[in-house]
């Protein structure tokens, strides 16, 4: 055989077995961990702790906390390689509701204490939806309702105890991102 036969042949296979590699480790590798290890490479340090990770087709959402007291909200799209960083929020951690829109997006999120046990939300529309509550290993609870078409602003959430006792009601500001100003895109 030709040393160029050899050559091309080495570098055909290398490629096989590249692709085959590769393709092993976006099969094995489950998108929340990938998700998760983006958002740890994006900060150094403090490494944030994952409170919640929400999958919607081929866009995310990772909710996280960094050690500084801040919280955030990071958006990826899912692409051929893995998931691609979109835009995020990061924001000091404090009791009151944010109205966040990042890229694909809009968001509304608030910290809880633990006598609240269900969350409900509704549109300016008139249609309510419950709210997800939400703990990571190391993270305060908070409850969080998301849409890429609908309008969140002036949404009015209500908080419940487990009894069904309404504990508070809030009105979300009519412009997102309002007094927030860590926004990443």
């Amino acid at each position: 055989m030709s040393k160029k036969f050899k050559k091309g042949l080495a570098i055909c296979v290398g490629m096989v077995l590249l692709i085959g590699v590769l393709s092993i480790y976006l099969v094995i590798k489950d998108d929340s961990q990938m998700i998760e290890d983006k958002v740890h490479e994006f900060y150094w340090t403090p490494i944030p702790d994952i409170a919640h990770i929400e999958i919607d087709g081929k866009y995310a959402l990772a909710f996280y906390e960094r050690g500084d007291w801040h919280a955030g909200i990071m958006e990826f799209k899912k692409t051929w390689f893995g998931w691609e960083f979109i835009s995020a929020n990061t924001e000091d951690v404090e009791r009151n509701p944010q109205f966040i829109e990042l890229m694909h997006f809009s968001i509304i999120q608030q910290a809880v204490y633990s006598g609240v046990d269900s969350v409900t939300v509704e549109l300016q529309n008139g249609e309510s939806y419950s709210a997800p509550i939400v703990k990571g290993e190391n993270t305060y609870r908070r409850w969080f309702y998301y849409s890429d078409t609908e309008d969140l602003a002036g949404a009015i959430v209500t908080t419940y105890d487990k009894n069904g006792d309404k504990l508070n009601e809030v009105k979300m500001p009519d412009e997102p991102n309002e007094g927030l100003n860590r926004t990443v895109e």
